[in-house]
């Protein structure tokens, strides 16, 4: 029995099978074939291969039938092939070498070709060079979960989460990580227990080993003895006992003791969330964080489904409160493979609204169904991350005129009233928040980067974790100068960062004053419980204090004191 430490970044508790997965670059070795034949043979049977899992593919729009089309007739392209056969058998390449080769000179041609078209071609050959040499080096894609396990892997990117089937995941074991890093968000979301920051554990465990978690104290224990199951077992059923009796508040009023009302919204990924929303008793949704669908690969393509879930979410949702969808937050490690770019700095470089408004056809075509989306309900708001200031939000928002201006030329109904809001997650936007607000109807803080960047530190960084501290008296001053800008303004704040869903954090966060917060709908039931249980009063005493104090170390220790954990 081996017993490790790491993150807990998603509560629950499991014990099963491990399946276990590790990325490693594929080394390509640059050595002559001993049998020309034999390397013959196994790029004719990578190629095979390939080709049988692109017939496996199922498309669902014509985009995507287009694309499987391309993939194949790359696979199958004779030049290509001649070329590959020819490094084998002239300059007696490994198969390895000869494909590596062969589609660097194609790759090559194509980027400097004058045609947008064939540039775009470069990736598509790029995916085809990748799956060829997993194939032939026996490395696979992403791991096989033929039965309900634990995937035990070294990192995981928000991509690869969905292309796996996340029913037959049941628990997740990361050597790195850290709690706010978009596989920790969506294993929340999900309801998959997680443990992350591990360190070597994707080489401690072996396919078919139990393993046994615990998400909320970041414990993982390999192949538990019979104390250690036992222990897991009835954390498990004590956990199960909680969640019951929190369930039973989920129909209560989430006010505090002396009368102020915060509104518990919920952050979500996709429509099959929507039942624990509704189970949770949330006010509606907060933070719809759109760019997940585009990791799907089948709804990114697919305009009419994509926005057929926007009109559900809405119809379904509406009734309830607000329906916030956030545009496209694409970049970094969130990224469809349509607008992949290498760069050095992609946290702080081509993404979410820059993204967005240099390919505004795709921008464009989110924009219009979402306006369709709100014509269903008054309740339908749009938001836009990462905005910088007020001139780059002036930007947006006049594109936005734009496409309202299309929309009633075509004939195509939309709320005009529709709230428009941002996020202040940007340090700059939050010291112009007083400026930004007055251009929108609604801010709301994404906690998760306005931290990281505030205090320059990579939150999925496991190394600098310990310098990743939302109490910071900077984040803090931060927090408090947005919700007085709105205040001042009129306009309302919320917050829809990790932040807003820890019960700890509650009592600085109302007392700061904010009155809507979004999270998890697993956070929900607990976040209410607390609500329900603090008085405004105190709460603003404590922050007015936390502000005055001068280092994180401080704030933290006084807010383990009124939580009653020193």
């Amino acid at each position: 029995m081996i017993e490790k430490k790491g993150l807990g970044v998603s509560h629950g508790i499991m014990t099963a099978k491990a399946v276990v997965f590790r990325h490693s670059e594929i080394s390509v070795p640059h050595e002559l074939a001993e049998d020309t034949e034999r390397e013959k043979e196994n790029f004719q049977r990578a190629v095979r291969s390939v080709l049988e899992d692109i017939a496996s593919y199922k498309p669902k729009s014509d985009d995507e039938r287009s694309m499987i089309a391309v993939h194949r007739s790359m696979v199958e392209d004779p030049e290509f092939t001649a070329l590959v056969t020819e490094n084998i058998e002239k300059k007696r390449y490994n198969a390895l070498w000869a494909v590596e080769a062969a589609a660097g000179l194609y790759i090559g041609l194509l980027e400097k070709s004058g045609s947008e078209y064939f540039r775009e071609r470069a990736q598509d050959l790029r995916d085809i060079e990748r799956h060829l040499l997993m194939e032939l080096s026996g490395k696979e894609l992403y791991p096989k979960l033929s039965e309900p396990s634990i995937l035990v892997a070294d990192y995981l990117l928000p991509s690869e989460m969905f292309e796996l089937d996340t029913s037959m995941i049941l628990g997740i074991c990361l050597d790195r990580g850290g709690k706010t890093s978009h596989v920790a968000i969506l294993a929340r979301s999900l309801e998959i227990p997680a443990v992350l920051g591990l360190g070597d554990i994707s080489e401690s465990v072996k396919n078919g080993d139990t393993v046994a978690i615990d998400g909320k104290e970041g414990v993982a224990v390999i192949n538990p003895d019979k104390a250690a199951a036992d222990r897991f077992r009835a954390r498990r059923n004590a956990e199960a006992r909680q969640e019951k009796a929190l369930m039973k508040g989920a129909e209560l009023p989430s006010v505090t003791t002396d009368g102020r009302e915060i509104h518990l919204l919920c952050n979500i990924e996709g429509i099959e969330a929507l039942n624990s929303v509704l189970l949770s008793g949330a006010e509606g949704i907060g933070l719809f964080r759109t760019e997940f669908l585009a990791l799907h690969k089948d709804i990114f393509s697919n305009d009419e489904l994509q926005g057929r879930i926007y009109s559900e979410v809405a119809r379904i949702m509406g009734r309830l409160g607000p329906v916030t969808f956030r545009t496209y937050d694409l970049g970094g490690d969130k990224i469809a493979e349509e607008l992949r770019t290498e760069e050095e700095n992609p946290i702080l470089g081509w993404r979410a609204v820059r993204l967005c408004m240099a390919r505004k056809d795709i921008f464009r075509t989110q924009l219009i169904s979402i306006l369709r989306a709100s014509a269903l309900s008054p309740s339908v708001r749009i938001m836009f991350p990462m905005i910088s200031g007020s001139e780059e939000l002036q930007e947006v928002l006049s594109f936005l005129d734009e496409v309202k201006a299309e929309c009633r030329e075509k004939g195509i109904a939309f709320d005009e009233n529709m709230k428009i809001g941002t996020m202040i997650e940007v340090p700059s936007a939050a010291i112009t928040a007083d400026i930004i607000a007055d251009k929108v109807d609604f801010m709301s803080i994404g906690t998760n980067d306005l931290i990281q960047y505030t205090i320059a530190v990579d939150r999925g960084n496991d190394r600098i974790s310990y310098l990743y501290r939302p109490l910071h008296p900077a984040v803090l001053r931060l927090l408090k100068h947005v919700v007085d800008s709105g205040e001042s303004k009129g306009i309302p704040v919320s917050m829809c960062g990790e932040m807003a869903g820890e019960a700890d954090y509650l009592p600085v966060l109302i007392g700061l004053g904010f009155r809507e917060l979004s999270m998890s709908a697993h956070s929900i039931l607990e976040v209410r419980n607390r609500v329900r249980s603090l008085s405004y009063e105190s709460c603003r005493k404590l922050a007015d204090k936390l502000l005055s104090l001068p280092e994180a170390s401080s704030v933290e220790n006084e807010l383990r004191e009124f939580n009653g954990k020193t």
